[in-house]
C-alpha cells in the first residue's frame, strides 16, 4: 500500500532566485497544464489596529492596475489565453494563482507576477473596490452560518487581529487610503517574503529564469516581526439577535497550532466528533433526534493556536435539547476518548482526502505554497497519512480530555429577533 501511496507524489523540487525568492516545483507530466501560485506571508493577522480587511483589500486591487496594464488588458492577458486567475486572504497568508495550459505558461506568469509585484493604487479604482468589498462584506453578514463564525472568532480573539474578519469591517474598510494600502504592500510583498509555487507540466529551469527577470527589482527585505501569538481567556457566552428564521448556534474552544504535536490526533478527534454522517453529532443530532438540518464540527489551525468549532442551525425551540446533547457528546469524549472503529473510519477519510487531492493540480499547488509559508517546507502528503496512521487511542484521549471539557467552550448564539 505504501508503494501505491508514494506513486502519486514524489519529492517537489526547490530552487531559490538570486533575491531570495523560493521556487517549489511539482512535476506532472500526464497532464498539458499547470497550477502556478505566488504566496505572500501576509494576512489578517499582520493587519495594524483599525485596518482590520487591509490585506483583502490590497489582494482585490491589485488586479485593478499596474505601471504597465490596465483591468482590462489583465483580465484579456489572462482570458486570450484560456486561463483562470484569482486571488484568496487567509488569516496567515494571501494566495494569488492562476490555471493555464502549458504552452502559456510563461505569459500568464508574466501577467500575474506584475499584479503581485507592481500594482498601482488609484483613488478612482480604490474607490470602485471599496464599494465591492463593502457589499461582500453584506453578502457574508446576511448569511447566517457565515457570520456567526465571525462573530465567535471575535468574540474568542478580543484583542488580537487574528479574531478579525477576513474582510474587515464597514468601519475600518471605509477608513482605507491609497497610502494605507501602498505602506501595506511595501512592508509584506519582498522577496524575503514570497513563495512560488508550481504543479504541472512544465520546465522548472526555463520558469525559474522567467521569474528571475520579471522580479529583478524586487528586494530581500530584513524580516519582519515575528508575529504573536494570541492569548487564551477564559470561556464566554454571547447572544446576538438578527431577522431570520433559524437559531445559529457555536460553539468554540481554542487549541495549539499546526507545529504542534498533537495536531494529527486532534484531526482524528475532529473527524469523530463532526466531520462527516457517521460522526457524533450527526448520529445524535441529525439522524437519531432530528434536532438539525445542518450540524458538524471543524477543526482550524494556525502557526501558533487554532480553533476547534461546533455549529448546529435549528429551531429555538430546540437550543435546550440541542446543547445538552452537545455537551453529553464532548463530555463523553473528554471521559472515554473514541473507539477503535471510530479511529478505523476517521483514518479512513482523512487518508482519502489526501491522496483524492493529489488529482487536482491546484491542490497539489496549495500543499506546495502552503506548506512552505506555514511550515518551511512542502507538506509530504504520504508523510501525513503516515503520521495519521501512527496516532494511537491514548494520543485521542489525551487530546480529548485536554479540549472536550465543556466548561472550556465559549457560546455564540445568533437568534431569530422579535
Amino acid at each position: 500500500m505504501k508503494n501505491t501511496q508514494r506513486s502519486v507524489w514524489t519529492a517537489p523540487t526547490e530552487l531559490k532566485l538570486s533575491n531570495g525568492i523560493r521556487i517549489v516545483s511539482d512535476y506532472v507530466n500526464t497532464v498539458d497544464s499547470c497550477a502556478l501560485g505566488i504566496w505572500v506571508k501576509a494576512g489578517t493577522r499582520d493587519e495594524p489596529r483599525g485596518r482590520s480587511g487591509i490585506a483583502h483589500f490590497v489582494e482585490h486591487t491589485s488586479f485593478r492596475r499596474t505601471a504597465s496594464r490596465s483591468t482590462s488588458k489583465i483580465s484579456r492577458d489572462f482570458e486570450n489565453r484560456g486561463a483562470y486567475a484569482n486571488a484568496y486572504t487567509t488569516k496567515e497568508e494571501t494566495c494569488y494563482y492562476v490555471r493555464t495550459l502549458r504552452d502559456h505558461l510563461h505569459d500568464v506568469a508574466s501577467t500575474l507576477t506584475d499584479v503581485v509585484v507592481n500594482p498601482v493604487f488609484h483613488d478612482a479604482d480604490i474607490e470602485k473596490e471599496r464599494n465591492i468589498i463593502i457589499e461582500e462584506l453584506r453578502s457574508y453578514e446576511d448569511e447566517p452560518e457565515e457570520h456567526i463564525f465571525d462573530l465567535g472568532e471575535r468574540q474568542l480573539f478580543p484583542s488580537h487581529s487574528i479574531g478579525s474578519s477576513i474582510v474587515g469591517t464597514i468601519t475600518d474598510v471605509e477608513r482605507l487610503r491609497r497610502a494605507d494600502l501602498a505602506r501595506f504592500h511595501n512592508k509584506f510583498y519582498n522577496a524575503a517574503n514570497m513563495v512560488i509555487a508550481i504543479s504541472g507540466n512544465h520546465d522548472i529551469d526555463a520558469l525559474a529564469e522567467h521569474i528571475e527577470t520579471l522580479t529583478s527589482e524586487l528586494t530581500f527585505k530584513r524580516k519582519l516581526q515575528a508575529r504573536k501569538a494570541p492569548l487564551h481567556g477564559k470561556s464566554s457566552h454571547a447572544e446576538h439577535r438578527k431577522q431570520m428564521q433559524q437559531a445559529h448556534l457555536l460553539w468554540q474552544v481554542p487549541t495549539t497550532g499546526y507545529h504542534h504535536a498533537d495536531t494529527y490526533a486532534l484531526q482524528i478527534l475532529n473527524v469523530v466528533l463532526g466531520d462527516g454522517m457517521s460522526s457524533r453529532l450527526n448520529v445524535k443530532l441529525r439522524e437519531t433526534r432530528g434536532l438539525a438540518y445542518s450540524v458538524y464540527s471543524q477543526l482550524q489551525l494556525f502557526m501558533d493556536c487554532g480553533i476547534m468549532a461546533i455549529y448546529a442551525g435549528i429551531d429555538e425551540a430546540q437550543r435546550t435539547s440541542v446543547e445538552r446533547h452537545v455537551t453529553g457528546i464532548l463530555s463523553d469524549l473528554a471521559d472515554q476518548g473514541i473507539t477503535a472503529s471510530e479511529r478505523k473510519r476517521a483514518l479512513a477519510q482523512l487518508r482519502a482526502s489526501k491522496l483524492m487531492s493529489l488529482e487536482s493540480l491546484t491542490s497539489r499547488m496549495t500543499l506546495l505554497g502552503k506548506g512552505v509559508m506555514e511550515e518551511g517546507q512542502p507538506e509530504d502528503p504520504i508523510a501525513s497519512i503516515e503520521a495519521l496512521e501512527s496516532v494511537t487511542l491514548a494520543d485521542v484521549h489525551h487530546v480529548s480530555q485536554q479540549y472536550c471539557n465543556p466548561a472550556r467552550w465559549s457560546t455564540t448564539c445568533l437568534l431569530p429577533a422579535g
